[in-house]
């Protein structure tokens, strides 16, 4: 038994491509956000939608940037505060928190903080425990479009968190 593994090692290290096909792990699917359009007064935003943990989790991680009228909407399965943080995104945001009716509970710019820790990065927690949907657009979208705390988006009400 030992030879075997031996031998599967040489043969992997050498760089045969059947046998590593065989034997290399699967990765697991990455799942697919659905795409959506909504309206906010008069702007438009192009969204992902990211309704369950593994994409919430990933959130805008890894990307150096977004174009200006496109977000990402975070869909949660019950309301209660919310906090996130700037983990590997290269640029600012604003983020709009919302209630299950879709309407602004809070607004708040999260900045990049380039070479902290994790653990110590800035948290931003909604002001309210009432929150389903958290909406990130590039800093400064909010304040352009006129956006503020009251205002509704009423089509997030649609989106439902998955499993």
């Amino acid at each position: 038994m030992k030879s075997w593994s031996l031998l599967l090692a040489l043969v992997l290290a050498a760089g045969s491509p059947a046998i590593a096909k065989t034997v290399a792990k699967p990765k697991a699917p990455v799942a697919k956000t659905q795409k959506a359009r909504l309206s906010i007064g008069k702007a438009t935003l192009s969204v992902d939608i990211v309704d369950n943990d593994s994409l919430r989790t990933l959130g805008l991680s890894g990307r150096k940037n977004m174009d200006w009228n496109s977000g990402m909407l975070f869909v949660f399965p019950e309301a209660q505060r919310r906090t996130f943080w700037m983990i590997d995104c290269w640029f600012d945001l604003d983020i709009a928190y919302l209630d299950k009716r879709g309407t602004v509970r809070d607004i708040q710019t999260m900045r990049i903080e380039p070479g902290v820790s994790p653990e110590r990065l800035s948290r931003y927690p909604s002001a309210t425990t009432d929150i389903v949907y958290a909406l990130e657009v590039n800093r400064g979208w909010m304040a352009a479009n006129n956006v503020k705390v009251g205002d509704r988006i009423q089509s997030v009400a649609a989106f439902r968190a998955r499993k």
